[in-house]
């Protein structure tokens, strides 16, 4: 690793850093100023304002230097928590075991962080105790449970994770401050970690995750050191909490790239340690495995990686993610094949139940999330099934459900799976679904035609007939409630 700083310049020549003297090499491709999110720049040029150090780091300046639009813009500063929190009164300090601050602009958020260095042993084994059980691990490891230790800018790009996220923007120079060789890493297309790679896995096992997302989502290779530290340490992974876990799979699964991220993942024997549960229903069916021309396409494991493709069309079709209900769907449709048409509504209650209830409590998987995917599952049977008299009448009110947008997409990934013959069903609905959103017809304004409607009458809720002074209390107290559900 380069220990001393690099910068990097948008003309395509080099300049020194605040934080070191030396000379950097010239970028493969410009910066583009254009695509930096305005209000990132604002937190930015306000924290230079007020005497502090400030930069774009991370994910950002990668996406920036790979010619990739940046779904985020993140800020590290050296002003503490507390003195973001003066500077911008638009802020809020959140965290405990990484504290920093959110700087909201409407429904945007800046994520604004101090820079830190890597705990001293003595704070670390103080922490660790208190710490370690909510986060699965034992105290006296090298996992991570507090990392509120302020630094420099060279401490915390070394803190971080792989080389292509150690990288900041030093918007008044229009340069990249690179210390950890990751512009280079990203020329050669490979995941590297900063630093010795065991080590890094095991202080935040997360990590391993993380490693594979990004090979999945730029189409990297991680590097050889790293990936036979993944395999090492891929065990560890259960030392996470289980709310993180999910997390990060919900994120694999709305990146676009799903399918390449599961397969190594099951390469790595990763996904084994994180959700053996689920691994485990495949178990009769041959296992889940990496996808084979030789499956028959009927197979569980086959349905799984067709599912995971429609998914990632989808997303990189759309720009759009689906919720996790629908993401539940997809995940447990492969365990259900055929039992989605055949079994009858109150079987399919039960067999819904029995499969993803244990798989998913022991996760943690939120309730509202597997409940929207059995409603999911029962609409969708609704949904295949022929048309006619009473039982269209019935699928017409299924429109107006909440969960029809849902259960409407999910019916759309298993036609493209080809797991069911629903083109014209699929069809079908999103015709009504594009009528139940048209506007009404507006009046035209002239003559007493029959769709004129009456105009409705004003309700007086509450202020008539008061009997007295103290009934009408009542009758307000008692129209409080149902005016907040509304």
């Amino acid at each position: 690793m380069i220990d001393d700083g690099q910068t990097v310049t948008e003309q395509g020549h080099s300049s020194s850093t605040t934080a070191a003297e030396d000379v950097g090499t010239p970028p493969a491709r410009a910066l583009e100023a254009r695509d930096i999110d305005k209000d990132a720049l604002k937190v930015v040029r306000k924290l230079l304002a007020a005497n502090h150090e400030a930069y774009l780091v991370g994910g950002c300046v990668r996406d920036l230097y790979l010619n990739r639009k940046p779904k985020d813009f993140d800020v590290a500063t050296s002003a503490r928590p507390e003195q973001i929190r003066r500077v911008f009164r638009n802020s809020r300090i959140i965290g405990r075991r990484f504290k920093l601050a959110h700087v909201f602009f409407g429904s945007k958020i800046i994520e604004t962080s101090t820079f830190r260095t890597n705990p001293k042993e003595e704070e670390h084994a103080a922490t660790s105790e208190g710490d370690a059980a909510a986060e699965g691990g034992g105290g006296g490891d090298l996992l991570i449970t507090h990392d509120n230790s302020w630094g420099d800018i060279k401490d915390d790009a070394r803190r971080r994770d792989f080389t292509i996220n150690g990288l900041f923007y030093d918007i008044e120079r229009r340069a990249i401050v690179d210390f950890v060789d990751g512009v280079r890493d990203l020329d050669r297309g490979i995941i590297r970690t900063i630093g010795e790679p065991e080590v890094r896995f095991r202080e935040d096992p997360v990590r391993m995750i993380r490693a594979i997302k990004f090979a999945a989502r730029l189409d990297f290779t991680v590097e050889m050191d790293s990936w036979q530290a993944l395999l090492r340490c891929a065990p560890d992974i259960a030392r996470c909490s289980r709310a993180r876990l999910v997390e990060e799979l919900y994120k694999l699964l709305r990146g676009g790239s799903s399918r390449r991220a599961f397969e190594l993942m099951i390469q790595a024997e990763l996904f084994q340690h994180i959700w053996p549960d689920y691994i485990a229903l495949y178990d009769a069916s041959g296992g889940l495995h990496r996808p084979s021309r030789k499956d028959p396409p009927d197979l569980p494991s086959a349905l799984f990686w067709r599912y995971l493709a429609a998914l990632d069309d989808y997303v990189l079709e759309t720009g759009q993610t689906p919720s996790n209900g629908v993401i539940q769907a997809i995940l447990f449709a492969p365990l259900l094949h055929g039992q989605l048409l055949e079994a009858n509504r109150a079987e399919l209650d039960a067999l819904i139940e029995d499969t993803m209830t244990p798989p998913c409590a022991a996760l943690g998987v939120a309730r509202r999330d597997r409940e929207l995917a059995r409603q999911i599952y029962m609409a969708h049977r609704r949904m295949i099934q022929p048309r006619g008299g009473k039982r269209s009448r019935r699928k017409n009110s299924l429109v107006q459900r909440q969960y029809f947008h849902d259960a409407l997409l999910f019916l759309g990934f298993s036609v493209e799976t080809r797991e069911f013959d629903g083109d014209s069903a699929l069809e079908h609905w999103r015709r009504l679904a594009l009528q139940s959103a048209a506007p009404a017809p507006k009046s035209n304004g002239e003559g007493g035609g029959g769709d004129k409607k009456r105009p409705r009458k004003r309700r007086r809720g509450g202020r008539g007939r008061r009997k007295s002074k103290s009934s009408g209390d009542k009758a307000r107290a008692s129209e409080g409630p149902a005016a907040s559900e509304s």
